[in-house]
């Protein structure tokens, strides 16, 4: 039997950080983390926090698998359902199954936990397979992954289960089912892992990262257990034999404590279920479902491309050097804006790509006004003053008679030279060199990309190479794909600055010709 105070606190609607964690703490015993541990991350009660206290109207959650998601977002329904009379909710997942998980989470937390001032079954009237009810008339439903279940009725609150898995038409029709009902605002949370490169959330991400709405990230080291002094030793000289150890130590001399990722956190993941997972998964999978970094495809051409490394502000334009634009006309339309400069080290040249374009189904005219008046936007001038090439096969005529390269030159893209045209040659060579430039074999990066390029950046996540027999090929899989339209321009660009490649030429000492023999 409980006290009456017990009673009080478990009736009483936290309205705070602390009284809600002190709330999920006693009544479904759950410790929710509320410290970061990656640079660039949130803490899992942060995002737990604003969601029950603030409701936003849409909000994305990502996260790696097994890292509470799913039981945050029910706990977040639960809290919902239980103090706000005839309150509903639906859930959503990829699949029958995914919308389950938020549902089974609500039993677990809800029903089954344990904790020394008991768990919260008291205010559910009803547990069934697909739906809870509660005895304030609250309901929450789940619904299959399918058209005709997501024409239901509004709702007040809509979990997005997995969306990763969940086709746009799909999760666009279920969002039309969120209203807001006798005052109560309507509110739409999706959560989901990261493992699909140009899925629903590539651009979900997109959408919240440029204001939308919020995104919040946190991996697996976020929710991970502290690891203790028995597994590392008291100066961390176990670590180097740990299958996490590169990941737990990235970025440790940078943090004020000097301590590894593992010694900063404070969840409920298991460090020998984490270790499992490395030595069973492929770095791309582990990476992507675990460390929650962008997925990298299956076959993946350029595996050297990091963000973080090859991503800076300080790819920046710079008045003081040339520019030159690399165009590749089409359907689909690319260009790239990039500059070059001599490496202070001696080992070659820098490139600084500053920006990128990308239309479809516009006309010769059309693109390049856009990259003329981006080339104004961006460096304060017009093309005339850049040099500007193109695939050769602009040459080729239209459907209409005119070449696709003259089309571009009367609508007044062109550079000092006019319209250069890249080094014919093996498209392979081109390839070689970008990858030579992004990473070479003695560790040195010569080539940035600055964060506005976001269709360059994807383009360089998601260059796939041709498979036949099991066997990856050593050329692109779908030479038409919209990737092929950036990586193509960049390659052709570079080819036409760095006919040699990118070694600097070597320098000979001049002598007599008496002197050599």
């Amino acid at each position: 039997m409980t006290s009456p105070s017990t009673d009080w606190a478990r009736q009483t609607r936290p309205v705070s950080r602390r009284h809600l964690w002190l709330w999920v703490e006693r009544f479904t015993g759950i410790k929710i983390p509320t410290r970061s541990v990656c640079r660039g991350h949130a803490a899992p009660f942060d995002l737990f926090a604003r969601q029950v206290l603030e409701r936003p109207p849409l909000a994305l959650w990502h996260g790696p698998r097994g890292s509470g998601k799913s039981f945050l977002s029910a706990i977040d329904t639960h809290l919902a359902s239980r103090f706000i009379p005839r309150h509903a909710t639906r859930i959503l997942g990829g699949s029958l199954a995914q919308s389950e998980q938020i549902h089974q989470a609500m039993r677990e937390a809800v029903l089954e936990g344990t904790c020394a001032l008991g768990n919260d079954a008291g205010s559910v009237r009803k547990f069934t397979k697909n739906d809870v009810l509660y005895h304030n008339g609250s309901t929450v439903s789940i619904l299959a992954a399918s058209a005709t279940s997501v024409r239901g009725p509004h709702v007040p609150s809509l979990k997005l289960d997995e969306v990763d898995e969940i086709e746009d038409d799909i999760r666009e029709s279920a969002m039309g089912m969120a209203m807001e009902i006798r005052g109560i605002k309507s509110s739409i949370l999706m959560t989901s892992t990261w493992h699909r490169t140009n899925g629903p959330m590539a651009s979900l991400i997109d959408r919240g990262r440029s204001g939308a709405f919020p995104v919040d990230t946190f991996c697996v080291f976020e929710a991970l257990e502290r690891c203790p002094e028995e597994r590392s030793g008291p100066k961390l000289e176990n670590c180097p034999s740990c299958p996490i150890h590169s990941w737990c130590h990235a970025d440790r001399l940078d943090h004020p404590s000097g301590l590894p990722k593992a010694k900063r956190s404070a969840g409920h993941y298991s460090i020998d279920s984490l270790i499992q997972k490395a030595r069973g998964l492929s770095t791309r999978v582990f990476e992507s479902d675990y460390l929650c970094l962008r997925p990298k495809a299956a076959g993946v051409w350029f595996t050297m491309f990091d963000e973080a490394r090859h991503v800076t502000p300080r790819a920046e334009f710079d008045p003081s050097r040339r520019v030159h634009i690399a165009v590749d006309p089409g359907v689909h339309n690319g260009a790239v804006w990039f500059q070059t400069r001599a490496r202070l080290d001696g080992k070659g040249h820098m490139v600084n790509v500053f920006a990128d374009y990308f239309a479809e189904g516009l006309s010769a005219e059309q693109n390049a006004a856009a990259m003329v008046e981006q080339s104004r936007r961006l460096c304060g001038v017009s093309t005339h003053d850049h040099r500007v090439s193109m695939d050769p096969a602009g040459n080729s005529r239209t459907a209409v008679g005119p070449t696709v390269r003259g089309e571009f030159e009367r609508a007044g893209l062109r550079g000092r030279n006019g319209l250069e045209s890249w080094p014919v040659g093996r498209k392979n060579d081109g390839l070689q060199l970008l990858e030579a430039l992004l990473l070479s074999a003695d560790g040195s990066i010569s080539l940035t990309v600055h964060p506005r390029c976001r269709d360059l950046i994807v383009a360089f996540s998601s260059y796939i190479r041709a498979k036949q027999g099991g066997q990856w090929l050593d050329h692109a899989a779908d030479p038409q794909h919209p990737f092929e339209d950036l990586i193509d321009p960049l390659c052709g660009g570079l080819k036409l600055e760095f006919p040699a490649g990118r070694a600097p030429e070597p320098v000979f000492q001049q002598v007599r010709a008496g002197k050599l023999f």
